[in-house]
């Protein structure tokens, strides 16, 4: 009995070793290194816009174009809050925004209310992708000792993990 327990104690911590994180591969870059197609669409798409930080993300530790993700942390309009996802070339992948939860549409909030009575809602980000074309609401939860992620569309429909793109994992953090 102490060998099998041993043996799946050591199963499990070389499982937690190399487990990897999509957050892992992500790092800050100046923008001198964000290409220029990646620039120019931030531009066109955001033209009021301050950007606070780049970051590089590379999916699956891949260092291939259609692994690697540019995105920019920016405020509009003097608002903080935003984020936008890019492929090298300059296509969009999404864009987040930070959402005050008192303007969550009621379908949602209600919903979020009767899912989670124990737990309040703490934030919440906006959330839409474009290929295919979804809008999603990030709900950070909180209770007395707990932190979690909800997922809902825009008509109250909550979103299994397992169904959402792997970008939004970026923004779990």
């Amino acid at each position: 009995m102490r060998n099998i327990f041993t043996l799946l104690l050591s199963i499990l911590f070389i499982a937690f070793t190399y487990a990897q994180d999509v957050n892992d591969n992500v790092r800050f870059i100046p923008q001198s290194e964000v290409p220029k197609a990646v620039l120019e669409r931030q531009e066109a798409l955001f033209p009021t816009n301050f950007i606070s930080e780049w970051q590089v993300q590379e999916i699956d530790g891949m260092q291939n174009a259609s692994n690697i993700r540019y995105i920019a942390k920016f405020e509009e309009d003097g608002r903080p809050g935003f984020s936008a996802s890019y492929l090298p070339n300059g296509m969009l992948i999404f864009n987040s925004e930070f959402t005050p939860s008192e303007i969550i549409p009621s379908s949602v909030r209600l919903k979020v209310t009767s899912d989670y009575k124990d737990y309040t809602v703490h934030a919440t980000e906006f959330i839409t992708f474009y290929n295919p074309k979804r809008e999603i609401y990030m709900i950070k939860l909180l209770d007395e000792y707990r932190m979690r992620y909800a997922f809902y569309n825009t008509i109250g429909n909550e979103i299994h993990k397992e169904e959402l793109p792997v970008e939004i994992l970026l923004l779990m953090k």
